[in-house]
């Protein structure tokens, strides 16, 4: 059975959506952990993408050159811990002691590792076109 990460960013209301480039609005999402392609850190941010995981699925949209994004969560953590929480992630997800469903909730400020603050989620709609040669 594969794991599922929920992310409960803010309370689902009336003004919550299924899909924004920006996060704005996107509640709670869950996706699978096998469904993580990377995780990548900038200063306080930690940013996990999920491939297969929009709206849309298959192949190019439009051409061979017009993608869509990947869906990503954004993970704010304590200043100087990034590493510390990209460690504990890939532990958290691919490490075999964790089954079902692992919750991260900024509603009720709980989450399953240490150092993370706040959470946005992206589920992008908007294409981008790639040149080639």
């Amino acid at each position: 059975m594969d794991k599922y990460v929920i992310f409960h960013a803010s309370g689902v209301d009336s003004n919550s959506v299924t899909t924004a480039d920006d996060g704005t609005n996107i509640d709670l999402a869950s996706f699978p952990a096998s469904a993580i392609s990377s995780i990548v850190a900038v200063e306080d941010t930690v940013i996990i993408y999920f491939r297969d995981a929009g709206i849309l699925e298959g192949g190019p949209v439009g051409s061979a050159t017009e993608l869509l994004e990947q869906s990503v969560v954004r993970l704010t953590v304590a200043e100087g811990k990034e590493i510390d929480v990209v460690k504990d992630l890939t532990k958290l997800f691919f490490g075999s002691h964790v089954s079902g469903q692992i919750l991260f909730d900024a509603v009720n400020d709980s989450w399953p590792i240490d150092n993370v603050t706040a959470i946005q989620i992206r589920r992008h709609l908007t294409t981008h076109t790639i040149a080639s040669d």
